[in-house]
This record gives structure tokens, sequence and C-alpha cells, in this order.
């Protein structure tokens, strides 16, 4: 009796894990692409050419 309700808590435990992780991943999936094109846009503008193609940026004088 008690060995089942370990077996049973445990089940439950792994099966909320493994649908938390799997959540958790697609979710900082989406906020890495989020953030990866402002990242590279900061690299670019610091070091004044575009860091995937390196063409040189063109600064506004206004």
């Amino acid at each position: 009796m008690i060995l089942d309700v370990i077996l049973l808590g445990l089940i439950a435990f792994l099966f909320g894990y493994s649908v938390g992780r799997r959540f958790g991943r697609t979710q900082g999936i989406e906020e890495g692409q989020a953030s990866q094109s402002l990242f590279f846009r900061q690299q670019s503008y610091e070091q004044g050419y575009c860091v995937i193609c390196h063409e040189a940026i063109k600064q506004c004088d206004e």
C-alpha cells in the first residue's frame, strides 16, 4: 500500500518535471530568438559595422 503511494507520487513528480522542462525550454528558445536581434544590433553599433555582413554602418548627423 505505501509502496503504491510512493510509486504514484514519483510518477506524478516525473511527469510534472518533464512537462515543465518542455515548456521552459520552449519559452527559453522564444526569449532567445527575441533578444538575438537586439544583441546583434548592439554589437554592430559598438563595433561600427554589421556583425553579420561586415558592412560599415552609416551614421546620421542630424
